[in-house]
């Protein structure tokens, strides 16, 4: 059972479970601005499969097809979170952009400037170590420049982390 009510502007879910008695409230923002995180992945994930991981997916088994779709979504979901989590206004997707930027970074860091999903579906696809995730930075030519490989990467996610904690703190 469920009640759509108003609240300070924002339009909230309350959700009423009684065999558990207990009332969760959700802002729409989060679950709006979560579709659309999702949705902008999906896009992703399709130009993906269309041009590039896809090839790779023809020859798999389907045990390692499907290993590789589970990486290409996830990889992509958070990439997507990555890039443009900064752009949304619900604080629960702000701190999941700012913990994702810093895993990121520490991850890169430990892994010698490598991401452990491209590298496992690198693995499985046949795909030469230097082949790069296919994200947005990929689809518009900026990881083909080393500059954006060794430091424009670092500096991008650094200057939205710094706006993401901005406006987490500040809206």
């Amino acid at each position: 059972m469920g009640l759509v009510a108003v609240y300070r502007g924002h339009c909230l879910i309350v959700i009423v479970a009684p065999e558990i008695k207990y009332v969760k409230i959700i802002e729409m923002p989060f679950i709006i601005e979560a579709l659309y995180l999702i949705f902008i992945s999906l896009i992703f994930v399709t130009i993906d499969l269309n041009n590039y991981s896809g090839k790779c997916m023809v020859n798999l088994d389907k045990q390692k097809k499907m290993q590789a779709l589970i990486i290409i979504i996830s990889h992509h979901i958070i990439a997507t979170l990555a890039n443009f989590g900064w752009l949304f206004s619900s604080k629960i997707i702000l701190i999941l952009f700012c913990v994702t930027i810093v895993s990121i970074i520490i991850h890169w860091m430990i892994n010698g400037n490598k991401c452990l999903a491209t590298q496992k579906l690198n693995t499985l696809c046949d795909f030469p170590d230097d082949h790069y995730f296919p994200d947005f930075f990929y689809i518009i030519g900026l990881k083909k420049y080393d500059f954006w490989n060794r430091w424009g990467s670092y500096l991008f996610y650094i200057v939205v982390l710094l706006i993401g904690l901005y406006r987490l703190f500040t809206f």
